[in-house]
């Protein structure tokens, strides 16, 4: 299957034969695996079971991610300045920067605000909560059949029980605040990873013919393969459809675009009687004012998950774009001081610095800032 022939089934001037080519493909691509039968489903139940057992015993901590200088050629070619390179790995440049005086950066007065971190509440079928960094590492309760745990990365974990058969389905949700994240294990096998003020719904066990998850936010997934059962992720405009793929979906409500991108597989997507078929590399952008799914190919699939790995990474990003990323994982407030500027940034930085320290750099790139009692002032 080549991309034109998908870009004509995206455009809807595919003909009926091609189009019956390209669903033919897809269900090949996401079906290269056969059904599980009832009984390879029970023996998945416990491989899973003794897989994240084993997990939990013999877990170890996440190895700190190395600071690395990620800079793209291309890009240079058209910044007109490199601005900063920062010891701690980091770097910020703007294009056509003009030279700002440090004499110009107004100093914030003395407080740290601290960066994200694990950070989340799970809420049970009976409506109870449970606020993860708070609780124990160990086993945290049941749901539906399923073992709840928390590890001691920070992972919570759902398993099937022993000798356990589900017949109905309790709903859990997991909801990160602003300044958290998560990553969660469903029992079926696949991994999840939250970003701040995001949420996911989802049954314990999945018991029908297909597991369906409904989210908000900025979620990243990696979909344990099952041709039987197809994973289902719903936001408040799309549906998504999956076998086993690895995905990232921005549904944040105060983005102006809910935008899904494929890294491996393929996914079905669909907005009311519109869908879109995507190979790795494609992003699907869904406007609030529009129905049109819009593709576009993605040069850099790392910046799309920087989140997940550590960082913010900024493409060509606008201010206001920059800010509300800010904005949810210092968990702080925004405002603005005098016109927004039209400019655009580009850069990488550790997502474990200190808002402080995030604001020197900022202030590199022309972004003059203060912060006073959790509120960062963006000024001219």
């Amino acid at each position: 299957m080549n991309k034109e022939q998908l870009k004509k089934y995206n455009n809807k001037t595919a003909s009926a034969e091609e189009k019956r080519a390209v669903e033919t493909w897809y269900e090949t691509v996401n079906g290269a695996e056969a059904a599980h039968t009832a009984d390879e489903a029970a023996q998945l139940k416990e491989v899973i079971f003794n897989r994240v057992k084993s997990k939990i015993e013999a877990e170890k901590e996440v190895p700190v991610l190395k600071n690395r200088l990620r800079i793209s050629t291309a890009f240079l070619a058209k910044a007109a300045v490199l601005l900063l390179v920062f010891s701690v790995g980091a770097f910020f440049y703007l294009h056509k920067n003009k030279p700002v005086s440090f004499a110009s950066f107004i100093k914030t007065k003395k407080s740290t605000i601290k960066p994200g971190d694990n950070n989340a509440v799970l809420t049970l079928a009976d409506g109870s909560t449970v606020i993860l960094n708070e609780v124990a590492n160990g086993q945290i309760g049941q749901q539906s059949g399923a073992s709840i745990t928390k590890t001691k990365s920070g992972e919570l974990v759902y398993s099937f029980a022993a000798n356990t058969n589900a017949k109905t389905t309790a709903i859990n949700t997991i909801s990160t605040p602003k300044g958290g994240q998560y990553h969660l294990i469903l029992t079926d096998g696949t991994n999840v990873w939250l970003n701040a003020n995001s949420s996911i719904k989802f049954p314990a066990a999945f018991t029908g013919d297909n597991r369906q998850v409904e989210i908000t936010g900025e979620v990243y997934f990696e979909v344990f393969k099952n041709k039987a059962k197809p994973f289902i992720v719903n936001t408040s405009q799309s549906e998504i459809k999956v076998l086993g793929t690895h995905f990232n979906v921005n549904a944040y409500d105060d983005e102006a675009f809910e935008k899904t991108t494929l890294l491996e597989g393929a996914i079905e997507l669909k907005r009311g009687a519109d869908k879109a078929l995507l190979t790795p590399g494609l992003q699907a952008s869904l406007s609030k004012s529009s129905s049109h799914i819009a593709i576009k190919e993605v040069d850099d699939l790392d910046a799309i998950i920087a989140w997940k790995n550590g960082y913010f990474q900024f493409d060509r990003a606008d201010l206001q774009s920059v800010m509300r990323q800010v904005s949810r994982w210092y968990n702080v407030s925004v405002s603005y001081k005098g016109p927004i500027l039209n400019k655009e940034y580009s850069g990488k930085i550790p997502r474990k610095t200190t808002a402080e320290k995030l604001i020197e750099m900022l202030h590199y790139s022309g972004i003059n800032c203060t912060i006073e009692n959790n509120q960062i002032t963006v000024k001219p």
